[in-house]
């Protein structure tokens, strides 16, 4: 067994040949390796470290058992290394825990690699104490996982609904890139409907032409059945279809609140998820939706204006509807002047935001020029990554089974 493929098993060898090591670290440099093996002597558990990275991982598992503690070194290479993290803990049993080594010092990417199933990323050079916490905060992870649980509700309710609160934060933006990669990457049959009807964008910003089926849908709800829905909407893709239109600025339309409880209610029969843009202007109309709705996702920004502003919009939610879930975006956060401090705008709201979105102006503008979602130009921008957890959110469960059937499907499995 050459000395750069395995460098240390502890325990007694001559007397325990079948000793598993419930440590198993790959790494690719000199102090990472001193670190794991002295930490793992610290502990008194046998271990084994190797050379190598994330998929290198694969074919020692292919022959081996998988142990207590995993310690993988991701390397630099941010793209590869949340491809290759993700297809292994697809495959882990629950009782392993995984710690992530590498050089990426990012916010986002430390809160990807917790959110694909890591027990914690320690970034480079790593230090005897830094794996000590982190392995200590591994065993703790199943007792704090149980209790975060219990206060998240759990729903049926398919129907998201997006909104922002207040205008031109990029709400539309939002619901377009997630009813896009829900569809298309989580192959989850996926409805998109657009409730400005006047001044929508969302048929605009993927290149379809609106349709006459929304009005009709709203004004003759006792119409709507799985011909009419099929005939109405405009279908993107097999698993993309798109509800939207542009009414004459000088018409009405009349509608009750139970045609818009019909519609979603039939929109959310036929398709796995059902997306709704919708426009904060339209009291009577916003009122009607946020009732119907398992989750509302609420767009803002760091500015006084828009604290203010998600304060009420909040605290209105509830009082229409107790039971949905409220999701919290901070989109464009990457200004360099933010108005208001990350930790004193969630002071001053009283809870944390869910998911932050940076601004990326060029990929918006090449998105637009081009008819597509920026997460199907550049699917690894940051900003895709961040739409990539907020889908997570609305869909864990779709989200989970689709990347099992994909890595299954490419290791033949499937």
């Amino acid at each position: 067994m050459a000395v750069s493929d395995i460098d240390d098993i502890f325990g007694d060898l001559e007397n325990n040949h079948d000793t598993m090591p419930e440590v198993v670290a790959f790494v690719s440099d000199g102090q990472t390796h001193d670190v794991a093996l002295s930490v793992s002597k610290q502990l008194g558990y046998s271990a084994e470290v190797r050379d190598g990275q994330s998929q290198d991982v694969m074919n020692y598992l292919n022959d081996n058992p998988a142990p207590k503690y995993l310690i993988i070194d991701l390397g630099n290479d941010e793209v590869s290394a949340v491809t290759s993290i993700f297809s292994l803990i697809t495959i882990l049993p629950e009782n392993t825990k995984t710690i992530a080594v590498g050089s990426v010092n990012d916010i986002s990417f430390y809160r990807e690699m917790l959110e694909v199933g890591v027990s914690d990323y320690v970034l480079k050079p790593l230090t005897e104490k830094a794996l000590l916490t982190a392995i200590h905060n591994a065993d703790k992870e199943d007792i704090i996982y149980a209790n975060h649980q219990e206060d998240i509700p759990h729903s049926d309710n398919n129907k998201s609904v997006v909104m922002g609160v207040r205008g031109g934060i990029g709400a539309s933006t939002i619901a377009v890139n997630l009813s896009w990669y829900l569809s298309e990457e989580l192959k989850t049959k996926t409805a998109l409907l657009d409730m400005d009807i006047e001044f929508g964008t969302v048929a605009l910003a993927l290149d379809v032409e609106p349709t006459r089926g929304l009005r009709e849908a709203l004004e003759n709800p006792e119409r709507l059945d799985s011909l009419f829905i099929s005939s109405t909407t405009a279908k993107l893709s097999e698993n993309l279809a798109v509800m939207a239109t542009e009414e004459n600025l000088t018409e009405d339309v009349t509608f009750t609140h139970d045609g818009i409880a019909i519609l979603m209610e039939a929109l959310s029969r036929e398709y796995g998820q059902l997306i709704i843009d919708t426009p904060r202007s339209a009291v009577k109309l916003r009122k009607s939706i946020i009732s119907e709705a398992g989750t509302v996702i609420l767009v803002t920004d760091y500015s006084l204006t828009s604290l203010r502003d998600t304060i009420r919009t909040q605290s209105t939610i509830k009082s229409i509807n107790h039971e949905c879930k409220i999701i919290l975006v901070a989109n464009k956060t990457n200004t360099n002047h933010p108005a208001m401090p990350v930790t004193e705008f969630e002071k001053a709201l009283g809870v944390k935001v869910d998911i932050e979105i940076p601004e990326d102006i060029k990929l918006c503008i090449k998105a637009a020029n081009n008819g597509k979602p920026a997460i199907a130009i550049e699917p690894q921008s940051k900003v895709s990554k961040a739409i990539k957890l907020l889908a997570n959110k609305i869909a864990p469960q779709q989200s989970t089974q689709a990347s099992k059937a994909s890595w299954f499907k490419f290791i033949g499995l499937k």
